[in-house]
């Protein structure tokens, strides 16, 4: 039996784990966290035939050593990944077992933000120029022509992402990033592993993302996500909407294949952040090796009545996909997050709204929380599904703000009030 190889399986990734198990192909698993047990997303008795223990993914001898003793033992069809920290050892392992692959060098360029600016702008594909944090913390005056983001060389999640527009706010950010704790112990661990910040210029525009299957040097376009975030802090993200047609797509989709190009990203899922302003170029602002996060799963699966983790299967054995098979979306999804209001330091419950569709609770009841409001504070994602995009997107926000949090509806807390990315509810 041939086997099919999963970096820390967690939440809807058991979509994917559940479409290779269906194959008849072995699941073997390797995990620092605990399968999860609970909720829409968990991983049910006899799914997984073996779970390897990763002490932590920052051991990178430790990791090399597992993932050789897995392809000693097993013949790897394929394999999926969708955490950062593991994704180099996914691009080892499927190298050593003759499957497409990015070069492990690709791979780690690749995740380092600040090479990637650096390099997208030596190359006219940026024009937004960056630092490292050390080395902004030496100006003696403000270098940039408009305001900055610091944020980790290594993350994800928004975690740590702080806006700057002068001396003065840069010093400040740079104490609360030394103070703060990452609530994710996964994230703050990899954050910690690389320790970097850079800072680099704020892009203009609207934030959207672009969800790509790339199969041996062809990328294939899925589809735009739009993007809710925070109206008092737009670095943070509280949901996603899936399709987005936007105005500009076509603008878009030929920036996203140049910097695929770039940096020679040719196999596998890619969740390209990009902001797109009115008129000018589209700036990427992330470049994530991995599908997108929270339930992107489902809303592609709820917009095109396919199952959209079948190509995630497909990409990952090294089988060319059939995406024109998907066909049109015929339907709209949002997945939304539940922040707990500013200041609140447990969770001591939670009510999802009716409307919810797929619902997965994101901490722990009983469970201490920060007080803050970054991204990876949240408590709680839920999606749900509409005929039009404006029927969606009323859907979502109505039901956002009927969530319970701590027994207090999240509309009576005005910082928790949401926007959907430039023009909310104008997605046709």
């Amino acid at each position: 039996m041939k086997t099919f190889v999963i970096f820390e399986l967690m939440n809807q990734m058991v979509l994917v784990a559940r479409a290779a198990k269906a194959r008849g192909l072995r699941l073997v698993v390797l995990n620092q966290d605990p399968l999860r047990d609970s909720g829409d997303f968990a991983v049910p008795d006899g799914l997984v035939d073996e779970l390897i223990t990763v002490r932590s993914w920052t051991d990178a001898d430790a990791v090399t050593a597992l993932v050789d003793d897995v392809l000693r033992h097993h013949e790897v069809a394929g394999t999926y990944a969708g955490f950062e920290p593991t994704l180099p050892f996914e691009a080892a392992l499927r190298e050593k077992a003759g499957l497409p692959h990015n070069t492990v060098a690709d791979t780690v360029f690749a995740l380092d933000k600040g090479l990637v600016r650096a390099k997208l702008y030596a190359e006219s594909l940026s024009a937004l120029r960056s630092t490292s944090l050390r080395e902004a913390l030496t100006w003696a005056h403000w270098r940039f022509d408009r305001p900055a983001i610091l944020k980790p060389a290594n993350g994800t999640g928004s975690a740590l992402c702080f806006a700057v527009s002068d001396l003065d706010q840069l010093r400040e950010a740079a104490a609360a990033v030394a103070a703060h704790t990452v609530i994710n112990p996964l994230m703050r661990e990899y954050i910690a592993a690389h320790g970097g910040f850079v800072l680099e210029e704020r892009a203009d525009g609207e934030l959207l993302s672009v969800e790509s299957l790339a199969d041996r040097g062809t990328v294939h376009h899925i589809g735009l996500t739009g993007r809710y975030v925070l109206a008092a802090n737009p670095v943070v993200e509280q949901g996603l909407f899936f399709p987005y047609e936007h105005p500009r797509r076509a603008d878009i989709i030929v920036a996203a294949q140049r910097f695929h190009r770039s940096l020679n990203i040719v196999h596998g899922p890619t969740h390209l952040e990009v902001m797109v302003p009115a008129r000018g170029p589209v700036e990427l602002i992330d470049f994530n090796l991995r599908f997108a996060g929270l339930g992107a799963n489902v809303l592609i699966n709820t917009a095109y009545g396919k199952r959209f983790e079948e190509l995630l299967v497909d990409v990952g054995c090294g089988v060319r996909p059939d995406v024109a098979a998907l066909g049109q979306p015929h339907r709209f999804a949002a997945d939304m997050l539940v922040m707990p209001p500013p200041g609140v330091l447990e969770l001591t419950g939670f009510t999802f709204p009716p409307q919810a569709e797929t619902r997965r609770l994101m901490k722990r009841i009983g469970q201490r929380l920060t007080g803050r409001s970054d991204q990876l504070d949240a408590v709680a994602m839920f999606t749900v599904s509409g005929d039009t995009a404006p029927d969606t997107h009323a859907t979502a926000e109505w039901a956002r703000n009927r969530a319970l949090v701590n027994g207090e509806p999240v509309a009576d807390h005005p910082a928790l009030r949401v926007v959907f990315g430039a023009r909310a509810g104008a997605a046709a």
